[in-house]
């Protein structure tokens, strides 16, 4: 007997030994036999590859003294001790801060306060205000530095003559006020909409409270209203702090004439000069990545600790709108001046310029100079159709791309209990962290040194793999939602008939996402036409986009010219926003809680 239980006792041990191998190898081929697990495969290799080899690349050369050089490779740590014990780099720290943190505070407090006015106010022509807060995102970063600079040139800007007929100190447009000035005139639409969703969604049941107590309404604005969206607040200045720190076109359009040097443009300046210093860049580079990585993730804490802190949704939850009694036509005059500055100037400056022959400010006399002659050389010089084209197909091929993505890393980490979702989900964000300036060099960095079969530097296709990586958190953005909302058991039943992953991810979830889809399509298409950050780094003669010729034509001087083009991007992306809300009341877009 204790020799049978002996036997007993050992076999589970002799069989764990022995068979443990085969029972891995089985576990392993398995779980490469579900057509899911090999999607989640590909799909993290992708998403990895796409958003982790730029930072890599860039954080290796600012550890090696020759870098992209034929010499021998040696690691040090010279070129952070070197860039970081300068005093230069140092004034270069304050002057992105300084230009980073005042547009935030600005543009966080303009976005909040028409936000508040909109969701929490009886202020009446709601629909011109979100009309107003939303036109400028159409408008490229580019063309709205551009029209800036017109409005303010020092001697002929239209802003500036009217400012000395009524004897007034011109305004230097090439300053460090300048910069914030014009950025955020751009930015402040994405804190309107942050703002907007944290007031609608704030119940004001304690408001109601303090009134019925007795509280002046002003006391409890600043005593309650103020401390339930502080968190929401201090988020989305962090984020515009980190949007603001990363863009190009304010800083070499505005700030390097009037030698206000930031961030990206010594970036861009390094890169241009003989031999190049890559080691200092990607220092740079670094730092920058690392004070973005921080804001954001101080962004997200915020914005956990604000869901926390405020009282969202529960019974009886509803925004109490404010009577604000006559000075409702206060507020509906800060809709009118925000539309007009934001808006109306900036735009009429670029139609205005793009019908004369050469830049003047208005006047009746330059009326007599109209013409159509500058849209007739943009539709008939071979280069700037040409990156109209390079644009058209790198937008459309990068929205088709990040759609596809988008949707299958929404579904893994969304519907499956695949391990590793939670890190695929993370690593779709990490070009969020991830500045556009830093991305473009990163990929270049990349793309010269990578040791594979083929050159992609000189491409379309290197352009289109940065688009992709730049828009892949937004696509996460518009079609995870949508993933939530549909129920399992319409893929339960279409398994329990038979139906293969492939045919039910396509006639189940595809129809039901087309508006998810569709959005996060023409998004993209949006972002990647209007991207210049990482695009200035990336393209070669050949591949020259939109972006890119608009800031090159203005460095020649062709005012008329930018103008022109600009006018017809504005356009184009205008009939893509009127495009996405057409198809989205015939498909239900606008029901979607995206």
């Amino acid at each position: 007997m204790s020799l049978t239980i002996g036997s007993r006792t050992a076999q589970p041990r002799t069989t764990r030994v022995s068979r443990g191998p085969k029972n891995r190898v089985r576990s392993v081929l398995s779980w490469f036999g579900d057509p899911r697990h090999i999607l989640l495969a590909v799909v993290a290799v992708v998403v990895a590859y796409l958003a982790v080899v730029p930072a890599l690349t860039m954080a290796i050369a600012s550890l090696q003294s020759s870098f992209l050089s034929t010499g021998p490779v040696e690691w040090t740590l010279r070129n952070y001790s070197e860039t970081l014990g300068s005093a230069s780099f140092w004034r270069l720290v304050g002057n992105s801060f300084a230009y980073a943190g005042a547009t935030a505070a600005l543009c966080t407090v303009l976005g909040f306060g028409l936000a508040y006015l909109v969701a929490r106010t009886n202020t009446p022509a709601k629909f011109f205000a979100q009309i107003a807060a939303m036109i400028p995102l159409i408008i490229p970063g580019i063309l709205n530095t551009v029209a800036w600079a017109l409005l303010f040139a020092p001697q002929t800007g239209a802003l500036n003559v009217l400012l000395r007929a009524v004897h007034l100190p011109a305004f230097n447009i090439y300053s460090l006020a300048g910069m914030v000035l014009v950025q955020s005139m751009h930015v402040t639409p994405v804190a309107f909409l942050m703002g907007a969703a944290a007031f609608s969604n704030m119940d004001s049941s304690l408001e109601e409270a303090a009134q019925a107590s007795g509280a002046p309404p002003l006391r409890v604005f600043r005593m309650i209203t103020l401390r339930m969206i502080r968190p929401a607040i201090l988020s989305a200045a962090l984020l515009m702090f980190v949007q603001t720190i990363s863009t190009f076109e304010v800083p070499q359009l505005i700030g390097v004439p009037g030698h206000t040097f930031v961030f990206v443009s010594r970036i861009y300046s390094a890169l241009q000069t003989f031999p190049t210093d890559y080691g200092t860049v990607g220092v740079t580079g670094i730092f920058i990545l690392a004070v973005s990585s921080g804001g954001l993730w101080l962004s997200r804490r915020l914005s956990g600790s604000g869901a926390a802190a405020q009282t969202i949704t529960g019974k009886g939850f509803r925004p109490t709108v404010t009577d604000l009694g006559r000075w409702r036509w206060l507020g509906l005059a800060v809709f009118v001046v925000f539309f007009v500055v934001a808006v109306a100037l900036p735009l009429l400056m670029l139609v205005w310029s793009s019908l004369l022959p050469g830049y003047e400010p208005p006047s009746i006399s330059a009326l007599h100079h109209l013409t159509l002659a500058d849209y007739q050389q943009v539709l008939h010089t071979p280069a700037l159709t040409s990156s109209v084209r390079n644009s058209l197909i790198t937008a459309v091929l990068a929205g088709a791309i990040v759609t596809v993505l988008s949707a299958l890393v929404a579904y893994i980490t969304v519907k499956t209990r695949a391990r590793g979702r939670g890190l695929l989900d993370g690593l779709a964000t990490v070009p969020l962290a991830v500045p556009s300036v830093v991305m473009g060099v990163g990929i270049l960095y990349w793309y010269l040194t990578a040791p594979l079969p083929f050159h992609l530097y000189g491409t379309l296709t290197i352009l289109v793999i940065a688009f992709v990586t730049i828009g892949l958190p937004y696509g996460m953005r518009y079609i995870v939602p949508g993933m939530a909302q549909i129920k399992d058991e319409l893929e339960e039943a279409a398994a329990a008939s038979g139906a293969s992953w492939l045919r039910t991810f396509r006639q189940i979830y595809v129809p039901l996402l087309a508006p998810s889809l569709l959005a996060a399509f023409l998004y993209t298409v949006i972002v990647a036409f209007r991207e210049i950050s990482a695009a200035i780094f990336l393209y070669t003669q050949d591949t020259q986009v939109v972006s890119v010729t608009i800031y090159q034509e203005w460095s020649n001087g062709s005012y008329p010219i930018v103008a022109a083009l600009g006018v017809c991007i504005v356009v184009f992306l205008a009939l893509i926003v009127v495009l996405v809300r057409l198809l989205g009341r015939r498909t239900g877009l606008n029901r979607q809680s995206s």
